[in-house]
C-alpha cells in the first residue's frame, strides 16, 4: 500500500505534489492546533482538581479543631435569641420601620443547613431614605449581633438627588438546630 501510494505521489507534477504537500501540512497543523487545545484544557482542569483536593485534606485535616469550634460558638449562642428565616425577615423590616424607613423591600429567606446550624439569609433595599435614618437602621441591626449579622452593605446616593439614598443589604442568621 505504501508503495502504491508512494508511486501515485513521484508520478504527479511539483505542482500537484506542492499542493499535496501543503494539504497533508495544513491538515497536520489543524490537528495539533486541535490536540494542544484540548492538552492545554486538560492540564487545568487537572490543576483546578489538584487545588481542590488540597483544600478539600486540609478541611479534613482540620475537621476535630472546626468540630469544636463549632461546639464552643453553638454554646455561646443562646437559642431562644436565634432566629428563623421568617423570624429574619420580620425583625429586619420591624428595626427598618423603627428607624423611620419607609421604602424597605425584602427579599425571600434561603437556608443553608450545615450541621447544627442553619444559616438564613435574605436580601433587603431601601430606596430614597436620608442619612439618619440609615443610621439608626444600621446601629439596631448591630445591637442585634451576633444573631444577626450584615454581609453585604451597598450604599449609593440617588443620580437626581444626592441628599436620597438607597441601600442594598444582605442581612444573615443563624439558627440552632438539632442535628
Amino acid at each position: 500500500m505504501i508503495r502504491t501510494l508512494r508511486h501515485l505521489f513521484l508520478s504527479r507534477l511539483l505542482r500537484e505534489k506542492l499542493l499535496l504537500v501543503a494539504f497533508v501540512g495544513i491538515g497536520a497543523l489543524w490537528w495539533l492546533s486541535a490536540f494542544a487545545d484540548r492538552a492545554g484544557a486538560f492540564r487545568r482542569e487537572a490543576h483546578l482538581t489538584t487545588l481542590r483536593l488540597g483544600e478539600q485534606s486540609q478541611w479534613i485535616r482540620n475537621r476535630t479543631v472546626i468540630e469544636e469550634t463549632a461546639q464552643r460558638t453553638a454554646g455561646r449562642l443562646d437559642p431562644a435569641r436565634a432566629l428563623n428565616g421568617n423570624q429574619l425577615v420580620t425583625i429586619v423590616a420591624q428595626l427598618a420601620t423603627e428607624a423611620g424607613l419607609k421604602n424597605a423591600v425584602s427579599g425571600t429567606p434561603a437556608t443553608e443547613r450545615s450541621g447544627q446550624f442553619a444559616i438564613h439569609s435574605s436580601d433587603f433595599a431601601i430606596n430614597q431614605a436620608d442619612w439618619e435614618p440609615l443610621r439608626k437602621f444600621y446601629e439596631a441591626l448591630q445591637a442585634r449581633s451576633p444573631y444577626i449579622s450584615v454581609e453585604r452593605f451597598a450604599l449609593s446616593a440617588a443620580p437626581n438627588a444626592a441628599a436620597r439614598l438607597s441601600l442594598n443589604l444582605r442581612v444573615v442568621s443563624v439558627e440552632l438546630v438539632n442535628p
